[in-house]
């Protein structure tokens, strides 16, 4: 797994992180300026997290609903790579990254600071994201894969890059989706009081 992640998926990775920091970023700055959009963005974002199954009857995020949602949706950023040419999980990509710049800008715009924010996103997104770049990249890689097989018709590289990707998917995606549940669920509502 290591010659792979060197020489075959090291840099889709890298171009991947680039661009979702760089999205985070331009989504953040967006909603300092267009404060109505954002909070149309967030409340309709808040309405797909209530209807996700992720929140319990009490309100607190259940760790199992956290990580099957989370793990539906690295599985389908990586699946949607087998479709050639679109890029698809370039757009899941865009979508995320702009969603969780918008949160942060829309917290601003309502007199939340950023440190607040922060607290709610990084304990369990220090696994969490690099659990979804991993998968997005994965996604990229594979398409990147795919239209090089259609194009030159290479024997053996699709199997060598599903095999890859699979091994990636269950030995480093899984396992942060999984501490990350835990922490989104039992740690960062924690840390989240400290700052009420």
């Amino acid at each position: 797994m290591r010659r792979f992640f060197r020489e075959e998926y090291a840099s889709t990775l890298h171009m991947t992180a680039i661009a979702f920091a760089a999205i985070v970023v331009l989504g953040f700055v967006g909603a300092l300026f267009a404060k109505e959009l954002a909070g149309t963005i967030v409340e309709m974002f808040s309405q797909m997290v209530q209807e996700s199954g992720i929140v319990g009857e009490d309100g607190s995020f259940t760790a199992l609903g956290i990580f099957g949602n989370n793990l539906r949706a690295s599985f389908l950023s990586m699946v949607y790579g087998f479709i050639p040419f679109l890029y698809l999980p370039a757009l899941s990509l865009g979508t995320n990254a702009l969603i969780l710049g918008i949160l942060g800008g829309y917290y601003v715009n309502n007199g939340q600071s950023l440190l607040f924010y922060l607290a709610g996103i990084l304990p369990h997104g220090i696994f969490e994201l690099p659990a979804l770049i991993l998968a997005l990249a994965l996604g990229i890689y594979l398409c990147q894969i795919i239209v090089t097989y259609i194009r030159k018709n290479t024997k053996g590289l699709v199997s060598a890059a599903v095999r890859n990707a699979a091994r990636v998917f269950v030995f480093l995606v899984i396992p942060l989706l999984v501490v990350a549940a835990v922490m989104e669920a039992y740690v960062t509502p924690l840390i989240l009081h400290l700052f009420m």
